[in-house]
């Protein structure tokens, strides 16, 4: 939770951040197609606010619950969000919950012992069982203030802490905007399934490409120009945008998903 998780860091934008930050909302401006949502969420966004998983989604509220209406997902695993939802279309989610409560971006990793006091047993085991390692969320209401919008990030890179949450106060209001256009669009047609949604940046394809010759993150690293450690990050996002534990698996499923070609 804010207050709670991580070292006290300066949240102030540098001016290469607030040239990003004006590029995401620029861009996020001329969003018309959940496609067009979820490409801007994987490359632009990424500038500031790197993330491996985004489920996002509106709902109406009532007194401390929320019935869905809509929900999307990017590399989100689809059965952990139907976890969530109870048959009478209310979500049992205990970060949403405390989302309600406090209208303040929710910070959460399983490994902090304060946060462990807010996640009932049943949905930490999901959350460990479907990789999410943390969780970022926030979300904004309505001008009646009867439904809200909400974005659930998880797979950031480090430890969270008072940055994330500044982040997402700057960033919600113009994710909420573009994703109520979203919605709003004639060609919109109900919930979206997250394994449908994989995207893959061209980087990530790169090296894909590379870790299908069988390559170690090194010899890939010398090979595109990049640090090792970058490449590291780059195929544990591949990883979790592919569902999948192995570099094996991760090929495997990149072709048959023409990510990459069995011969390339």
């Amino acid at each position: 939770m804010p207050g709670e998780i991580g070292e006290v860091v300066s949240t102030s934008l540098s001016s290469s951040e607030r040239a990003d930050f004006v590029e995401i909302v620029e861009s996020g401006m001329h969003i018309k197609t959940r496609d067009e949502f979820f490409k801007w969420t994987q490359a632009e966004l990424q500038l500031i606010f790197p993330h491996g998983m985004l489920v996002c989604g509106v709902g109406r509220l009532g007194k401390d619950v929320v019935q869905i209406q809509n929900v999307m997902g990017c590399n989100f695993p689809d059965e952990y969000i139907q976890a969530l939802q109870r048959p009478d279309g209310l979500t049992h989610s205990p970060i949403i919950q405390r989302w309600l409560k406090e209208q303040q971006p929710i910070l959460f990793e399983p490994d902090c012992e304060v946060t462990q006091k807010l996640a009932p047993p049943g949905w930490l085991d999901n959350f460990h069982r479907y990789g999410l390692v943390n969780l970022a969320a926030h979300g904004q209401r309505d001008a009646d203030s009867h439904s809200a919008s909400y974005f659930s990030f998880s797979r950031i890179p480090g430890s969270l802490n008072q940055r994330h949450a500044y982040l997402l106060k700057l960033l919600v209001p113009h994710l909420h905007t573009a994703l109520m256009r979203v919605l709003s669009n004639p060609r919109f047609n109900g919930r979206l399934s997250p394994t449908q949604q994989i995207n893959l940046s061209a980087r990530e394809k790169e090296v894909l490409k590379w870790m299908s010759d069988g390559k170690s993150n090194w010899e890939i690293a010398q090979v595109i120009g990049l640090s090792e450690s970058t490449v590291k990050n780059h195929v544990h996002h591949i990883l979790g945008k592919l569902h999948v534990g192995t570099r094996a698996q991760a090929v495997a499923k990149a072709i048959k998903l023409k990510f990459i070609s069995a011969k390339h």
